[in-house]
C-alpha cells in the first residue's frame, strides 16, 4: 500500500463485497475476509489503534477457520493470524495469546513443505515467539529452539533474498539474549556479528534498517558494559543515532529507538562528563516520553530513564528545576508501574535517591522519611537472589544513616549497618556493587566504634578488589572502577592498627588495596604472561571466569532471567577463586594474585629503610620496614584536619604576584611536615646525620592518601642547619607500592650492558611547543648533559620529535632525558604525560602530541636504566579519588623498565632545570667513566637538589628546588 488512504480505500471496496457475499458459503468469502483482516492489521501497524487490531483478528480466526488444512492458502492464513496476536501480546502482554501465537506459528511450521519458499520466514516467525515467551517466563528450552530455528531460518535463505537481513537481526537478537542468561562472550561475539552483517546488508533506503542499526547498537552497548571498551560504546552511539534519524518521525518504534539512544550518551557521559552528552541524553529521553502513548507499557520505563538523567544533571549543576522534575517524573514512574512489575523495585529506589538528593539540599525531613520509605519498599518487593538487591539495600542504609547523622537514633545505625552489610554479602550482585556496599558498612561501623567488625570487612572487600575490573580493560576504564573505592586500603591499614593485627598483616592489605592498576600492569610484563607461557589453558579459564564475573546485569530485559544470571555469577565466583588457588599450587606461582609477603617486603628494604606514611581520620602512623624489623610509629600529631589545610591552599600552583608569598607559606609548610611526620621517623630510626653525603643512609617513602603527594624529602626547618632538615639526614626516594620497588630492582633493567659497552643516552628537547610556552633552557641543559657525560656515553639527540620517534628511542637506549613541557591530567591520570609534537607535513603546522602514561607504560623496555623527565608536573597525580593508584608519568616509566627515574611533583623552572641536570650527570660520571650503581643514582639527584637548595638564591625559594624527586631501585 502507498499511503493510509489506499488502505482506506480498499477496506471499503472489501466491505461491500463481503457484504455481497454475506450469504454465500464460498472460498470467495473466505479469502475477501482475510483479505480484510490483513488491511486492518496493516492500519494497526501503522497507528496502533488497539480496535483495529481486534477487528484483524477477529475476520483472521474466522477466515482461518473456514479454510480447509489441504487447502494452498490454508498455511499463509495461519500465518497472518499468528502475527496478529503477537501484536496482541506486544499491546495486553497476556500470556495466553502469546501461546496461541506459538500454537499456531509451530502448526504453519509443520504444514508447510521442506521445499517451500516460505518455510525461512515462517520458522523465522516461530523463532521470534519462542524468544518472546523466552523472555516473559525464563525457560532455556524456549530460548534454545528459538535460535535453533532462527539459525535455521538464515541457513535456507538465499544469500540474495531480501528478508535475510531481517533473519540474520532475530538470530542475533537470540544469541545476544542468550549471552545475557549464560554470559558466553561467544554468544554476544556472534550476536554482534549477524548484526552487523544484517545492517551491512540491508539496502540504505529499506524499512527496516533502522530497527537493524537500533539492535546492533544495543549489543553494541552490551559488550561496553561487559568490557568496559569505549570504542564499542562510541560505535553504539553513532549507530543508535543514524537510527533515529532514519525513521519517520511518525513511526510507532521512534520512541523505543530514541529511548535506547539516550542511553548511550548518559553512558558516555557518566565515564567522561562532557555536558553536551548529557544534554543529548536528556533531550532524546524526553521526546521518547513526550511520543510515547499514554497507555503504552513502556512509558513507565522511558519516564524512569529521563528522572534518572535529569537527576544526573542536577547532581553536576545544581539546579533545583531538574531535581524536582526529575522526582516528578520518577514518581510518575513508580505510580504507573503494575506492583507485580519485576521494574517495579527499582523505579522506587530510583525515586528514593531523587527525594534523598533533595533531602540533602533542601534539610526538609519529609523528604528523607519518604526516601526511607520507597527504599525500603523496594527492597521488600526485590526477590532475596535478585542482582539489584545489594544497590538498593546500599541505598537504604544510606537513607537511615543519613537520618542517624541528624537524629542520633541508634536504631538507625544499628539498621544502616545491618542493612549495608547485608547487601556486602549478596554474592548474585557483582562486586563492584559489593565493594561501594562495604565502604559505607566500614563508615557506619567506624561511628558505632566496632572496629574489628571494620576490620573483618574491609579485608573481605580488599580481596574481591582483582576481581571488580579485568585485564582488557585500558586504564582509564580501571580508574573509572577503581576511583569509586579510594581510601579502602588507607582505611584498612588504619583498622589493622587499631586493632592491634601489627605492622606486617597492616602493610599485606595496603599493598594489595594501592596501586591496583599499577599491579596489574606490572602483572602484564610478569605474572600473567608468565602463566600464559607456562599453563595457556588455565591461563585462558582464568581470564574467561574473571570476565563473566564482571557481567553487569543491568542490561538483561527480565527479571527471570536477570535471576538466572545472579545464580551464574555466584557459580563463576566458586569457579574463579578455585582457579586461583589452583594456580597458586603450581611452581613458581605460589603468590599469584597475593600481596608480598612480609619476608619478600623485607627483603626490599636491603639497601635501606622503607617508611609507610599512612594518614586516614581514624588515625596516622609510619610503618617503617628495616632488614631485621618491622615497626608502627603513631604520629598522633599529623592530623587529617591540617593535611587537608595544607592541599586545599594549592601552593605549588604559583603567578609573578603571587610567587614570594606561597614561597614563604610553602616552608612553613615544609616545617609542619618536619616536625609531625619526618623528625619522628628518622629520630626513631636513628638517622641523624652524616659529615659526607657518601654515608648518608637511604629510605624510601611511601606516602599514602592525603600523604601521597607530600615531598617528605624536602621537610625540614631552615632555620635551624643543618640536622632539623631531611637531606642532610638521609638520601630520600620514593616508590609507588612495596611490589614496584620489588619490581625495579628484579624485573626493569634487565638488558642493562656490559661494563665494556658503553651506555647509549638519548636527548629529548622541545625548545618550542606548539601551544605553549618557549624553554630556551632545553638547549642549554642539552649541552651541559653532553658535556658532563662526555665520550663516556653514545649519545643520540632528538629535537621536536613526535611520539613515534621518542618511542622508538626508548627502545634502544640506557638514559633518557627528556627536556620538554610535561602535563598532568587532573580527569585522567593515564593521558598524562610528556608534550611533544606531531610529525612536521608540509600542509600543516605541528600540533602537540602526548607521550602519555598509558603509551609509555605498555612498552616493555629491556635496556632501560635511567629515565630523566625534567619536565613539569611527571610526579604528580591531582586526581583526588586515585591517589593511591599513583598514576603519573614517573610510575608510566618504571612499568616501562626503568629501573630509576627522576621526575617533578610539581612546575619546574627552566633555569634550574639546567643546573639539576648538569650536577646529576657529572656526579654519575666521575673519573670520566659513566659508572654508576643504584644508591650512586640516588646520591646524584639528591646531590644536585642539595647543591642548588643551598645556595643564596634559592634557599628560601623551595618551589623551585623541592618538587624534584627520585623513584625507583
Amino acid at each position: 500500500m502507498d499511503d493510509d488512504v489506499d488502505i482506506d480505500t480498499h477496506l471499503l471496496e472489501n466491505s461491500e463485497l463481503l457484504s455481497v457475499v454475506a450469504g454465500e458459503d464460498n472460498s470467495l468469502k473466505t479469502e475477501l475476509c482475510m483479505h480484510y483482516a490483513v488491511l486492518k492489521m496493516k492500519l494497526f501497524e501503522r497507528w496502533g489503534r488497539i480496535e483495529d487490531l481486534e477487528e484483524a483478528i477477529e475476520k483472521g480466526r474466522h477466515a482461518v477457520i473456514e479454510t480447509r488444512e489441504e487447502d494452498k492458502a490454508y498455511a499463509g492464513r495461519l500465518s497472518n493470524l499468528g502475527v496478529m496476536f503477537v501484536y496482541q501480546y506486544e499491546r495486553t502482554g497476556k500470556i495466553e495469546v502469546l501461546e496461541e501465537a506459538i500454537r499456531v506459528s509451530r502448526q504453519v511450521v509443520n504444514v508447510t513443505p521442506r521445499d517451500h519458499p516460505d518455510l525461512a520466514g515462517r520458522l523465522n516467525n516461530l523463532g521470534n515467539k519462542l524468544g518472546r515467551r523466552y523472555e516473559r517466563m525464563g525457560k532455556m528450552e524456549d530460548l534454545e529452539e528459538a535460535i535453533q530455528v532462527a539459525r535455521q531460518a538464515v541457513n535456507i535463505t538465499p544469500k540474495d533474498h531480501p528478508d535475510l537481513t531481517g533473519r540474520l537481526n532475530n538470530l542475533g537478537n537470540k544469541l545476544g539474549r542468550r549471552y545475557e542468561r549464560m554470559g558466553k562472550m561467544e554468544d554476544l561475539e556472534e550476536a554482534i556479528q549477524v548484526a552487523r552483517q544484517a545492517v551491512n546488508i540491508t539496502p540504505k533506503d529499506h524499512p527496516d534498517l533502522a530497527a537493524q542499526l537500533n539492535n546492533l547498537g544495543n549489543k553494541l552497548g552490551r559488550r561496553y558494559e561487559s568490557m568496559g571498551k569505549m570504542e564499542d560504546l562510541e560505535e553504539a552511539i553513532q549507530v543508535a543515532r543514524q537510527a533515529v534519524n532514519i525513521t519517520p518521525r511518525d513511526h510507532p518504534d521512534l520512541a523505543a529507538w530514541l529511548n535506547n539512544l539516550g542511553n548511550k550518551p548518559g553512558r558516555r557521559y557518566e565515564r567522561m562528563g562532557k555536558m553536551e552528552d548529557l544534554e543529548e541524553a536528556i533531550q532524546v529521553a524526553r521526546q521518547a516520553v513526550n511520543i510515547t502513548p499514554k497507555d503504552h507499557p513502556d512509558l513507565t520505563g522511558r519516564l524512569n530513564n529521563l528522572g534518572n538523567k535529569l537527576g544526573r544533571r542536577y547532581e553536576r549543576m545544581g539546579k533545583m528545576e531538574d531535581l524536582e522534575e526529575a522526582i516528578q517524573v520518577a514518581r510518575q514512574a513508580v505510580n504507573i508501574t503494575p506492583k507485580d512489575h519485576p521494574d517495579l523495585a527499582g523505579r522506587l529506589n530510583n525515586l528514593g535517591n531523587k527525594l534523598g538528593r533533595r533531602y540533602k539540599r533542601m534539610g526538609k525531613m519529609e523528604d528523607l522519611e519518604e526516601a526511607i520509605q520507597v527504599t525500603r519498599q523496594a527492597v521488600d518487593v526485590t526477590p532475596k537472589d535478585h542482582p539489584d538487591l545489594a544497590a538498593q539495600l546500599n541505598n537504604l542504609g544510606n537513607q537511615l544513616g543519613r537520618r542517624y547523622e541528624s537524629m542520633g537514633k541508634m536504631e538507625d545505625l544499628e539498621e544502616a549497618i545491618q542493612a549495608t552489610q547485608q547487601a556486602w554479602r549478596c554474592e548474585n550482585a557483582t562486586p563492584f556493587v559489593r565493594i561501594r556496599a562495604s565502604t559505607r558498612a566500614l563508615r557506619l561501623l567506624q561511628s558505632r566504634r566496632d572496629f574489628e567488625s571494620a576490620y573483618s570487612l574491609s579485608v573481605e572487600a580488599i580481596n574481591l578488589l582483582p576481581y571488580v575490573h579485568n585485564r582488557s580493560l585500558d586504564n582509564q576504564d580501571q580508574q573509572y572502577v577503581i576511583s569509586h573505592f579510594s581510601g579502602l586500603a588507607t582505611t584498612t591499614c588504619s583498622l589493622a592498627l587499631q586493632t592491634g593485627q601489627g605492622p606486617e598483616a597492616s602493610l599485606e592489605v595496603l599493598e594489595q588495596g594501592r596501586g591496583v592498576i599499577l599491579s596489574l600492569l606490572m602483572n602484564d610484563q610478569s605474572d600473567t604472561s608468565e602463566l600464559k607461557v607456562a599453563y595457556p589453558q588455565l591461563c585462558a579459564r582464568y581470564e574467561s571466569l574473571r570476565l563473566e564475573v564482571n557481567k553487569p546485569a543491568e542490561n538483561i530485559s527480565d527479571d527471570h532471567t536477570r535471576r538466572t544470571a545472579s545464580m551464574s555469577r555466584i557459580e563463576a565466583i566458586a569457579k574463579l577463586e578455585k582457579c586461583v588457588r589452583d594456580i597458586q599450587q603450581l611452581p613458581g606461582f605460589g603468590q599469584f594474585h597475593k600481596g608480598l609477603t612480609a619476608k619478600q617486603m623485607q627483603s626490599c628494604s636491603t639497601e635501606g629503610s622503607i617508611v609507610v606514611v599512612n594518614v586516614t581520620d581514624l588515625r596516622s602512623d609510619a610503618i617503617i620496614i628495616t632488614a631485621d624489623v618491622f615497626k608502627v610509629l603513631p604520629l598522633a600529631s599529623l592530623s587529617v584536619h591540617q593535611a587537608k589545610d595544607w592541599i586545599n591552599q594549592d601552593l605549588t600552583t604559583t603567578s609573578s604576584s603571587n610567587r614570594g608569598r606561597k614561597n614563604k607559606v610553602y616552608l612553613q609548610f615544609l616545617s609542619w611536615l618536619w616536625r609531625e611526620s619526618v623528625k619522628p621517623v628518622l629520630d626513631e630510626l636513628h638517622y641523624y646525620g652524616e659529615p659526607s653525603a657518601e654515608n648518608l643512609p637511604r629510605v624510601w617513602w611511601i606516602g599514602t592518601g592525603l600523604a601521597s603527594s607530600f615531598p617528605f624529602h624536602s621537610a625540614g626547618d631552615i632555620s635551624v642547619e643543618p640536622t632539623e632538615n631531611a637531606c642532610y639526614r638521609v638520601i630520600s626516594s620514593y616508590t609507588p607500592t612495596l611490589k614496584a620497588l620489588q619490581y625495579a630492582r628484579y624485573h626493569a633493567g634487565t638488558g642493562i650492558p656490559s661494563r665494556h659497552d658503553p651506555r647509549k643516552i638519548v636527548i629529548i628537547t622541545m625548545p618550542k611547543t606548539p601551544g605553549a610556552s618557549n624553554l630556551p633552557g632545553t638547549g642549554a641543559e642539552r649541552s651541559e648533559i653532553i658535556a658532563a657525560t662526555g665520550s663516556s656515553v653514545s649519545v643520540k639527540t632528538l629535537e621536536y620529535p613526535d611520539v613515534v620517534s621518542a618511542t622508538a628511542q626508548l627502545q634502544e637506549c640506557n638514559i633518557a632525558h627528556f627536556a620538554c613541557h610535561g602535563v598532568s591530567d587532573p580527569a585522567d591520570p593515564s593521558r598524562s604525560g610528556l608534550i611533544l609534537q606531531t610529525a612536521r607535513t608540509a600542509d600543516e603546522e605541528p600540533r602537540q602530541d602526548i607521550l602519555g602514561v598509558r603509551e609509555v607504560s605498555q612498552a616493555h623496555l629491556l635496556r632501560a636504566e635511567i629515565a630523566y623527565l625534567s619536565a613539569c608536573s611527571t610526579a604528580q597525580n591531582q586526581a583526588i579519588r586515585l591517589q593511591d593508584e599513583v598514576l603519573h608519568v614517573v610510575s608510566g616509566f618504571q612499568v616501562a623498565g626503568f629501573r630509576h627515574v627522576v621526575g617533578c611533583l610539581w612546575p619546574s623552572d627552566d633555569k634550574v632545570c639546567v643546573e639539576i641536570a648538569k650536577s646529576f650527570y657529572s656526579e654519575l660520571n666521575q673519573g670520566g667513566t659513566m659508572s654508576y650503581d643504584d644508591r650512586a643514582t640516588a646520591l646524584a639527584l639528591h646531590k644536585a637538589v642539595v647543591k642548588v637548595r643551598r645556595s643564596n638564591e634559592y634557599r628560601r625559594r623551595p618551589l623551585l628546588w623541592a618538587q624534584y624527586v627520585h623513584f625507583g631501585a
